[in-house]
């Protein structure tokens, strides 16, 4: 059992070097008695050497003698000579076994010198683990001083935890109170701006009869008449020439009695060149204008519906404005442009929201989709493209082989979206599946416009014609001509006007093409 690391480390250090001089004391025994005996036979060797020296001088002694004249017995001579090859035996066994210890010697000699290094080696691994031991310590010091800090902090933040919880918990408890006071605040809300609303649209349908009874009676004032027929305008008013060779007859649901304005109710300087697209809001309360000037401006549209002051204007567009419109809510502006972009704002805030890039050539049209959450633009570049406002990307490119100048979208169409080509066709694309149907007609359509109660396209076209399209039964029902009207624009703009006299839809039906020709008129049709 150790106290801490330290105690632990020291102790297994002491174990290791008390190993480590085991094994070398275990070792080295072997090369002492190797030693011990080389000595030895080193002392014997020296011995022999000395005796071989001594018998060879008495051999060489009997030799001096006889030469002297000396006699030396035979048997003696012959007896040293045995002993003196007893003695070189021993003395050749000698030097044998001298050369196999010192063999051995030598081998023990290198394996005592690799475990030397094997030791040197571990005593460095032993001083670099020392080393280590001691750095770990130190670490392990200061981490038990973070440890015990933090457990100090964690204690303080446990109870500012709890004390929070607790007023978490009361918060919520009002938090949910006020929900239930507002959910019931509302109910009473909603309640009475129900009320406010069904007011207000009593209110606003009695004056809309009061003031459409105003002006009825201001215009044939204006025009000095009372409810008798009125005649064509000399070069401002076409002949339905194209009905009659088609249908023979004026269609059931225009009125005989036509009445116009002699002189404009307001003119106003909206842009420094000219402007190439307008569009009323839903509610009536704006009027958007785009020109070549690379502006969208709004206004703000008076009750007498007579005349207009500029609310905003809308820049940030890289080319001239083709067309406008507005959402449902009349809070945003959609327009489409030269610079082959669409782009839309908020009213409110002048900012650009949306900046719809991705065909090649002039956008051409740009309209909402029945959720305005999608937009259609049709381009020169010959697709349609469908864009997603909430993710801002393109999801569909409608590839159409020809260019776009008008497409028709909305409610009343459902899934159905319409465009006109300049290759004389309609093409009705299904949201659902993105297939194409046609329809040919005799010249390169401009505009397009829908009247959802009759099911009745209108179509401007390059040919200095309008048609009217059944879509009940897919084909051509009346046209409109006239003397002087040149359709002499690619953007030249065709729509329905209603005459209300009452609240009924059937009263009056009119066709107005406006900036078709050079002179910038106004045709109408009855």
């Amino acid at each position: 059992q150790f106290k801490n690391r330290a105690e632990y480390m020291d102790a297994l250090s002491g174990q290791i070097l008390q190993r480590l001089r085991l094994r070398t004391q275990r070792e080295t025994r072997g090369y002492k008695e190797l030693i011990a005996a080389y000595g030895y036979l080193e002392s014997q060797l020296e011995q022999s050497r000395k005796k071989i020296s001594w018998l060879e001088y008495e051999k060489e002694k009997p030799k001096k003698d006889t030469e002297n004249g000396s006699e030396v017995e035979d048997t003696a001579l012959k007896a040293k000579l045995e002993e003196l090859k007893v003695i070189q035996y021993e003395l050749n066994d000698a030097i044998k076994k001298k050369a196999e210890y010192a063999d051995k010697v030598c081998s023990q000699a290198d394996a005592l010198k690799k475990m030397e290094e094997d030791l040197g080696l571990s005593q460095t691994r032993c001083n670099e683990l020392e080393t280590l031991n001691k750095a770990l310590q130190e670490k392990l010091t200061t981490a038990e001083e973070i440890v015990t800090v933090l457990s100090r902090t964690s204690e303080a933040i446990m109870g500012e935890h709890q004390s929070l919880q607790a007023l978490y918990n009361s918060q919520q408890a009002k938090f949910k109170g006020m929900e239930r006071d507002l959910a019931h605040l509302t109910q009473q809300v909603l309640e009475h701006k129900m009320k406010e609303a069904e007011d207000l649209n009593n209110e606003t349908s009695v004056s809309k009869k009061l003031l459409q009874l105003t002006r009825l009676k201001e215009l044939q004032e204006s025009v000095g008449i009372g409810n008798k027929k009125v005649p064509p305008l000399k070069g401002g008013v076409g002949d339905m020439s194209g009905a009659n060779e088609k249908l023979g007859a004026t269609p059931s649901f225009v009125d005989d009695v036509v009445i116009y304005p002699a002189t404009p109710f307001d003119s106003l300087e909206a842009h420094d060149v000219e402007v190439s697209a307008l569009c009323f809001s839903p509610d009536g309360n704006y009027l958007a204008t785009g020109g070549g000037d690379k502006m969208v401006k709004v206004w703000n549209v008076k009750q007498d519906l007579r005349t207009a002051d500029l609310k905003c204007s809308l820049s940030g567009s890289g080319g001239g404005i083709m067309s406008v419109q507005f959402d449902q809510s009349s809070k945003t502006v959609l327009a489409a442009s030269n610079d082959s972009m669409a782009r839309i704002w908020t009213i409110g805030d002048l900012i650009t929201r949306h900046t719809l890039a991705g065909h090649s050539g002039k956008v051409m049209t740009a309209k909402f989709m029945e959720d305005n959450n999608k937009v259609v633009t049709g381009s020169h570049d010959r697709t349609l493209k469908i864009w997603d406002l909430q993710r801002g990307t393109c999801i569909r490119t409608l590839f159409a082989g020809s260019s776009c100048n008008d497409v028709i979208t909305g409610k009343y169409l459902g899934s159905t979206i319409i465009s006109g080509h300049f290759d004389q066709r309609l093409r009705f694309w299904d949201e659902r599946t993105y297939n194409a149907s046609e329809i040919a007609l005799e010249g390169k359509i401009t505009s397009l416009d829908y009247l959802p109660e009759r099911y009745l396209l209108l179509c401007c076209s390059r040919d200095n014609v309008l048609r009217l399209v059944d879509l009940r039964q897919n084909s051509v029902t009346t046209t409109f001509r006239a003397d002087g009207f040149n359709v002499s624009l690619d953007w030249s703009r065709a729509c329905f006007r209603f005459d209300c006299v009452n609240t009924h839809l059937e009263n009056v039906l009119r066709v107005i093409c406006v900036h078709v020709c050079h002179k910038w008129c106004v045709w109408v049709w009855p």
